[in-house]
């Protein structure tokens, strides 16, 4: 009886026992889960900042990091895992993505501990993809990816045809609604914007005044502009330059390649022979890379960029030899829907 009585108690204190070192691994446990679900918001929030800044504000990677490190330092666990966190940037695959990882974050334990288990690893990832969808429209006013030629602004209907010749800009007319113009991105001077010395500036605010042969970038002569331009179309058009239109403004400083002027008789072979070589290290040089889409800026009735169309080239026709005055470009193409970059969080 004496004996039965010891072994229930015995059983007793066993299941006492029993019942708080459960209790105090179950806490263990919770503290280390609530701290995978922090760690994970900070992923979370990481890839969905530095998606959201890459698209919308600036097509820096580095710049982006730099932001949310700024921001992690505001929490006590964001200043702790600064230097833990890791990014990887994925431009290659389609869709693009963006991931941020903290491995084998040491969440202390005290009750595993006096089982032999000081503290658990704590694995967290997260990855928003940049996924690129149509719009109901072939206009837009953002592009991820420019192409260096311009069109006038008109009435664009999705699945148009709409076939564009080379045109010097020095004979630039709005009412030209067929005609494609030579452009540049990041242009460091005003005189940039120099359409022919015929053409009146006087309301578009340019500062024409400081263009001078002296000034770096300022050239009038425009020859050695004109070629340097027709060089680096592939590398334009591949760069993925983004370009935002904000109030009738962009990001990027957009010029029209004017300060060659030139006419039919002086310049027009020079400028189809340049200019065709750089379009065919873009569509190949038996159009073996089209059909190819790009976005292609629009002007407006005062010269100025005021937004993108989008189309489809699918054919092309060049007359590079003969007379100057019988040589053209003309680029066949098919007006297809505006794309748009959407930031979304994988689950």
């Amino acid at each position: 009886m004496k004996k039965a009585i010891i072994d229930q108690m015995m059983l007793g204190i066993f299941l006492f026992a029993a019942l708080i070192v459960l209790g105090a691994t179950i806490s263990d446990n919770m503290e280390a889960r609530d701290k995978y679900y922090n760690l994970k918001k900070i992923t979370d929030n990481a890839v969905l900042t530095l998606a959201k800044y890459y698209v919308n504000v600036e097509e820096d990677s580095n710049e982006a990091e730099t932001i949310y490190n700024q921001m992690l330092i505001e929490t006590d666990l964001g200043n702790e895992i600064k230097n833990k966190i890791t990014y990887t940037w994925d431009f290659i695959s389609i869709p693009n993505t963006i991931s941020a990882s903290i491995d084998n974050y040491k969440q202390d334990t005290f009750w595993f501990k006096l089982l032999g288990l000081a503290s658990f690893d704590l694995n967290v990832s997260s990855q928003a993809n940049i996924t690129t969808i149509d719009l109901d429209t072939p206009k837009s006013t953002y592009s991820a990816g420019i192409a260096p030629f311009a069109v006038n602004d008109q009435t664009f209907t999705i699945g148009n045809s709409f076939n564009i010749d080379y045109a010097l800009s020095a004979n630039w007319n709005y009412n030209d609604k067929n005609n494609f113009f030579p452009v540049i991105t990041n242009c460091d001077c005003d005189c940039s914007f120099i359409l022919s010395n015929k053409f009146d500036f006087s309301t578009l605010g340019f500062d024409v005044d400081s263009c001078s042969n002296s000034s770096a970038g300022c050239t009038t002569h425009g020859q050695s502009e004109f070629v340097n331009y027709a060089k680096k179309l592939d590398e334009i058009y591949y760069s993925n330059q983004s370009i935002d239109f904000v109030d009738g403004k962009t990001s990027t400083p957009i010029c029209l390649l004017g300060t060659y002027l030139g006419n039919d008789n002086s310049t027009w072979a020079t400028q189809i022979n340049h200019l065709s070589s750089g379009i065919y290290e873009i569509i190949g040089s038996h159009g073996e890379n089209l059909p190819l889409e790009m976005d292609i800026i629009t002007l407006g009735s005062d010269a100025k960029a005021n937004g993108i169309v989008r189309v489809k080239i699918t054919g092309y026709d060049f007359r590079t030899t003969s007379n100057p005055g019988n040589r053209y470009i003309k680029l066949k193409t098919t007006i297809v829907p505006a794309k748009t970059k959407e930031i979304e969080l994988v689950y």
